[in-house]
């Protein structure tokens, strides 16, 4: 063979080689995305999922091809959530009879017989459970002075005991199946930093302990292949975050605004890409960290 020809020849065949190494399902695929993302035959656990942050964290599993939990209080609110969110993912789907398996239990996350019963009948019904995300959390704006006790021991049975309830429940069941399971702590920027104008001494204590309580679950079940860490969200239009504006006042908004880099509140769909993220094999060695998600408040 002439040498002229040797460079067509090796192109010829890189060309071939290309096509034939490349698996013949990606060509029925209509959105490329990095296989790690997805979330297909897992089981995610979300508290306070019947609405705000917690709904909109299910949904994006579902989304993802997970099969999950929907823990609220109510369980009216939650049944009425998982069926808010299978009708929505049904309509968007182009794949008939596409409806995510998604299950609403009721229970008072501050109650450990709750927790460890409402733990004990999911891990019955789905068969094993992969992640834990703790949305379940209240908010209230008062001078410390001011602030009742009663009302700050309820803002940390529910922010901080809680999670700490079902953080233990999860990795009592990783540890003795040995399971590399995911823990996520729903923190926020109030554990970063004192936000203004509000005064929420009590809140914000709260949350500087789920990120603490995260990062030191971190370092004691990392070594058995556990990993644990802390979502801070900053503001978002939640439905917390409306009543409260209904409250407070419109002006507040306007205030909170001024201070964030981006110029506006998010929406809690916003938060989706982040979670999916948090809860897959792509942040495979994400362990131990507070992720930040704020539109850059917390840079000033």
């Amino acid at each position: 063979m002439s040498n002229s020809l040797l460079p067509l020849v090796r192109r010829s065949f890189l060309r071939t080689s290309v096509r034939r190494s490349i698996p013949t399902s990606l060509s029925c695929r209509t959105l490329m995305t990095l296989p790690a993302f997805s979330l297909e035959g897992k089981i995610c656990v979300v508290t306070g999922a019947a609405r705000g942050l917690g709904k909109e964290f299910l949904t994006a599993f579902a989304k993802s091809g997970a099969r999950g939990a929907c823990i609220d209080l109510s369980l009216e609110e939650g049944k009425a959530s998982v069926k808010h969110i299978t009708e929505h993912i049904s309509s968007q789907s182009s794949t008939e009879n596409c409806k995510p398996e998604l299950r609403a239990y009721a229970c008072d996350v501050t109650s450990e017989d709750q927790v460890k019963d409402t733990w004990g009948t999911i891990v019955k019904d789905f068969g094993k459970v992969d992640v834990v995300v703790t949305a379940a959390g209240i908010v209230e704006n008062f001078e410390a002075e001011n602030y009742a006790y009663d009302r700050w021991k309820k803002m940390i049975d529910i922010n901080l005991n809680g999670s700490f309830l079902f953080a233990k429940e999860a990795g009592k069941y990783w540890i003795e199946q040995e399971i590399r399971g995911n823990l996520i702590l729903v923190s926020s920027m109030s554990a970063k930093i004192c936000v203004r104008p509000q005064k929420q001494a009590a809140y914000n204590a709260s949350k500087g302990a789920v990120s603490l309580l995260g990062r030191s679950l971190a370092t004691e079940w990392g070594p058995k292949g556990i990993r644990v860490n802390n979502l801070c969200p900053g503001y978002m239009k939640t439905d917390l975050i409306i009543d409260l504006l209904a409250k407070e006042g419109k002006h507040i908004e306007e205030g909170w605004v001024k201070d964030v880099p981006m110029g506006r509140l998010a929406h809690p769909s916003e938060m989706q890409g982040t979670i999916v993220w948090m809860a897959s094999d792509a942040s495979s060695y994400l362990n131990g960290s507070d992720i930040v998600v704020d539109g850059g408040y917390c840079c000033w």
